[in-house]
């Protein structure tokens, strides 16, 4: 009796957290950990932070989210194959956890994507098809639920251009999609307070491909 009375209490616990100021503030908290965060340390502290708030917050997919996004960007900084798949690992878990809550989520399938293009970079050569496809396949869902996501649009794009490069494709091609999205930018991201609003500066960064001197240099 005792056992399910503490159970109870737990679960009470976490429902009276989530979507509480207190869980507002813990979650603006961690994301101005987030915001500071600039290596694989920081990143590390800012994930276990993260994972704190999910664990006292079952039904919210925010925590997971960004706890996923940690460990994704953990895996570009991190030299070690092994390592960059060990934060893969988490970073998967942590995503399907939240597509068992929200399966619709168009942002949730934009992080998977970019969790799937992370697992290509580790060993392109022979991850570069398979992976590949499950990215474009995610992106195709993300906007299947937004299709003004603007973090599915860049992801897309960045995607779409990486493989033009690798086949030395002239990238001219993505300008206008890429102008496009910077424009549309503020449009497209509209989103609940807490919500994912990163990309913006990653997009700009995608005008690189658009000089001159870049086309050529990949023809």
């Amino acid at each position: 009796m005792k056992t399910m009375t503490l159970a109870f209490t737990i679960f009470i616990g976490f429902s009276s957290f989530a979507g509480t100021p207190a869980f507002n503030e813990a979650m603006k908290n961690a994301l101005t950990q987030f915001g500071q965060s600039k290596n694989v340390a920081d990143f590390q502290s800012t994930a276990n932070t993260f994972q704190r708030i999910a664990n006292s917050a079952k039904d919210e997919w925010l925590p997971e989210y960004y706890q996923a996004q940690c460990y994704i960007l953990m895996s570009f900084m991190d030299q070690d194959k092994i390592q960059k798949d060990a934060y893969l690992d988490i970073a998967e878990k942590a995503i399907n956890s939240i597509l068992s809550k929200v399966p619709e989520n168009s942002e949730v399938y934009a992080i998977q994507g970019f969790m799937y293009t992370a697992r290509l970079v580790v060993d392109p050569v022979n991850r570069g098809r398979e992976y590949s496809i499950l990215s474009m396949e995610s992106l195709k869902k993300s906007l299947h639920f937004n299709p003004q996501n603007p973090r599915a649009l860049y992801l897309q794009l960045s995607n779409e251009i990486g493989t033009a490069k690798f086949f030395g494709t002239d990238v001219s091609m993505y300008c206008e999609r890429i102008n496009t999205l910077i424009k549309n930018w503020d449009d497209y991201n509209q989103a609940e307070p807490l919500y994912p609003s990163w990309g913006e500066k990653q997009a700009q960064g995608l005008t690189e491909n658009c000089t001159e001197t870049n086309t050529d240099s990949i023809k």
